[in-house]
């Protein structure tokens, strides 16, 4: 019976540091999807649409006027890695370093080159 309890007392301590080991990392597929942000005041908005191959798109809107750049992306952590690709503005040497968190399944929260928090929505 003693054995037992060790062997229980392991296996929970196990899953334990699992457990916590796995806290604030997040995976590339908790990202794939339509994440757009808005912000009415002043007629900016952006959308990322991120495929679970590391590809995607950004489109950047600014008033009535809109961009799109073909990306590579990869999670490392809580960094989300984008270099554009096919496009006169960057070369894929460039990589971007966004800091973001998943607020909820639906809800993520890019930290942007200004330290500026921007929420972004999954549609």
């Amino acid at each position: 019976m003693k054995k037992n309890n060790s062997i229980l007392a392991v296996l929970l301590g196990l899953i334990m540091i699992l457990t916590v080991a796995g806290c604030g990392k997040t995976d590339q597929d908790s990202l794939v999807g339509t994440w757009e942000y808005s912000n009415q005041e002043n007629g900016i908005g952006a959308v990322y649409v991120l495929e679970n191959d590391g590809t995607g798109t950004y489109t950047m809107k600014v008033a009535e006027q809109e961009v799109t750049y073909e990306l590579k992306y990869e999670v490392d952590d809580n960094h989300l890695l984008v270099t554009y690709v096919n496009n006169e503005t960057f070369t894929e040497d460039d990589v971007f370093d966004n800091e973001f968190k998943l607020k909820d399944s639906r809800t993520l929260i890019i930290r942007d080159s200004t330290d500026e928090e921007l929420t972004f929505v999954k549609k």
